[in-house]
């Protein structure tokens, strides 16, 4: 199959099959006599595998480990599920960096429009921390 086709079928660009390819993510196909890439059902395969690991978040260097995983004859579960669980960690920090961060732009928010209430108003995020807190302000 040509990469065109490839493409298509796994739901890539054809650049970011390439781009595997130079990552070596992928090893590179064999060539027509024309020059043109020609790859079989397993790299489909790997390339379907990669997809869905990259949509739960793996970096592409967490990917070749696991690729290397995929490659060996025994496919040992346990060190997916650590891999699994770490990456679950680091969803649940940002998940919880995310939340403090909304916490932090809905009390900008509330000052705003606390401060849009008053005539002479002042935006208190543009205004230096120091001043606000010597006037009195939040």
């Amino acid at each position: 199959m040509q990469i065109g086709i490839v493409a298509k079928k796994v739901g890539l660009s054809v650049d970011a099959i390439r781009f595997y390819e130079r990552n070596a993510l992928l090893p590179r196909p064999a060539r027509t006599q024309g020059g043109f890439r020609r790859y079989g059902e397993r790299d489909l395969e790997t390339l379907a595998f990669i997809r869905r690991v990259q949509g739960l978040g793996f970096k592409l260097s967490e990917i070749r480990g696991l690729l290397s995983l995929r490659g060996s004859r025994m496919q040992p579960c346990a060190p997916v599920r650590l891999r699994l669980r770490t990456k679950l960690a680091d969803v649940r920090q940002k998940l919880e960096n995310l939340h403090k961060l909304e916490r932090e732009l809905r009390s900008a928010l509330r000052s705003c429009d606390k401060e849009l209430r008053k005539r002479d108003a002042h935006c208190p995020i543009l205004q230096d921390a120091d001043v606000r807190k010597g006037e009195g302000r939040p």
